[in-house]
């Protein structure tokens, strides 16, 4: 959680690294979109920032139809937004009705990074 210290306009970047911890047996819905998000929760819950999981969408005629995560990735968020003295945000995640398990960080603990930074 980061908490704004003076009113201003503010850089916002992240980088998530994740792996699923099996292999994928479930198909994503039409519309199904898990993501990470920069949200401001205070003084009113705002979605600031928003970075989709990478999706294989395969459909080859009469055959197959396949719409999954990828088993490994990175989802990357960056922008500049508009933030006041006291507005508290966060990084969280929203499965958007996934239902598999991902492990944060990475296959090789490369970890998690976000960063805010004022720039005007």
């Amino acid at each position: 959680m980061f908490t704004v210290p003076a009113t201003g306009r503010y850089s916002v970047k992240a980088t998530i690294n994740y792996t699923t911890v099996a292999a994928l047996s479930v198909q994503l819905g039409a519309g199904v979109y898990p993501s990470f998000r920069v949200r401001r929760t205070s003084p009113v819950v705002t979605e600031l920032i928003t970075g989709i999981f990478p999706l294989l969408n395969v459909n080859i005629a009469l055959l197959l139809t396949l719409r999954v995560i990828l088993g490994s990735g990175e989802i990357t968020l960056a922008g500049d937004v508009e933030l006041n003295a006291g507005d508290t945000v966060v990084l969280v995640y929203a499965a958007d009705t996934l239902t598999i398990n991902i492990s944060l960080g990475g296959v090789e603990n490369e970890g998690i990074v976000w960063s805010i930074h004022q720039i005007a």
